[in-house]
């Protein structure tokens, strides 16, 4: 399912959805709530490239502040460990649609993704993470809405999988592995991976027009909830819901920064796909299209543009971090420095992947 659906896609589908299968995510999206524990009281080729002038911007945007780092088992070795799995289990189409997985490079994003991971949870955490992204991008709008229901139903353990369907037992048996290891942080797993299937499935996308409205939708459409919750489990860091509080912010910077990168850089293949696919009333699902409409610039400058603004999201990120640190009487306890060091090489790893990726080559 492409991050980036033709609105009139999306409104076809949703004619006579029913509210209240919208509102767990509506209520997660107007709230901003986080989601906490049960436990708790209340690699650099750039295939894709952003136009880029120097005798017209005299900034350098392709300098990042942010500390890359790669997991110390390397991406071959998690390669090894988990590509297999589905390149032998998914029901993928053809040979072409199996090496494509490989070629996308998921060992790779998850090696910057989560380099915290402890080496005991590599495993269920890369499953997941490989699962997120294989739905997104296997599954089209139409077969996600009619199945999300199921789907996550399957993750919150309600009913059992089908094994004759890949991806209910993969989802099934991968969540059972996490609740094995850790019943409380793989709750928060479960809750944000319901919140991502939501948010990729819900009305509320339609409505969104203006860029501020979108840049606070876009944090739940790219999984802020999943992905936060994903590097605690799999760095094992048990925050209360003061720290978790505390690092909502940062974590807002975090997905801000996912989205409108994913914007920024895949935004070629998106307007090539929309004219190739051009529907009555559709328009790209982007920054880069909502800002054009917004302001009358090209699209090339609106990609520079939000990329200033991921670089101004990186200043924000260190300057509350420093804040967070000067306003706490003691020192932060090690699980607290660990998760916002994850936050930051979350961004850095996203940019990284992101640059070297063929998926957003035209």
């Amino acid at each position: 399912m492409s991050l980036f659906p033709n609105v009139s896609i999306w409104r076809s589908l949703f004619k006579g959805s029913s509210a209240s299968m919208r509102q767990p995510y509506l209520e997660i999206y107007t709230t901003k709530q986080t989601i906490f524990s049960r436990s708790i009281p209340a690699l650099h080729q750039s295939y894709s490239t952003v136009h880029y002038d120097s005798t017209l911007w005299p900034v350098d945007l392709s300098k990042s502040r942010l500390e890359l780092k790669s997991h110390p088992l390397g991406w071959e070795a998690i390669q090894k460990r988990v590509e297999p799995y589905f390149v032998q289990n998914w029901n993928f189409r053809n040979d072409q649609e199996r090496m494509s997985l490989v070629a996308i490079g998921l060992s790779r994003a998850f090696s910057v993704f989560f380099p915290l991971v402890l080496d005991d949870r590599v495993d269920s955490t890369g499953k997941m993470h490989y699962l997120a992204l294989l739905i997104d991008e296997r599954m089209n709008a139409s077969e996600m809405l009619q199945y999300r229901d199921r789907v996550m139903e399957i993750a919150r353990g309600k009913v059992f999988p089908h094994r004759d369907k890949c991806l209910e037992w993969m989802l099934f048996d991968t969540l059972h592995s996490m609740r094995s290891i850790d019943e409380v942080l793989a709750s928060d797993v479960i809750e944000g991976f319901c919140a991502l299937i939501q948010g990729q499935t819900t009305e509320a996308r339609l409505k969104v027009k203006h860029l501020g409205p979108y840049l606070d939708y876009r944090e739940i459409d790219v999984g802020r909830p999943f992905y936060t919750a994903l590097i605690r489990f799999g760095g094992n860091f048990n925050l209360t819901a003061v720290e978790l509080e505390q690092t909502a912010p940062l974590e807002s910077y975090t997905f801000r920064f996912f989205g409108v990168l994913n914007d920024v850089y895949s935004w070629d293949r998106e307007w090539k796909s929309h004219c190739e696919n051009k529907t009555d009333g559709s328009y790209p699902f982007s920054a880069i299209f909502i800002l054009a409409q917004e302001t009358g610039l090209s699209y090339p400058a609106c990609q520079r543009m939000m990329l200033v603004y991921c670089r101004e999201l990186e200043i924000a990120f260190k300057k509350v971090d420093q804040e967070i640190r000067n306003n706490i009487d003691q020192s932060l306890r090690p699980e607290m420095v660990k998760y916002i060091k994850g936050l930051e090489y979350f961004m850095s790893g996203v940019e990284s992947w992101t640059k070297w990726t063929p998926r957003y080559r035209t």
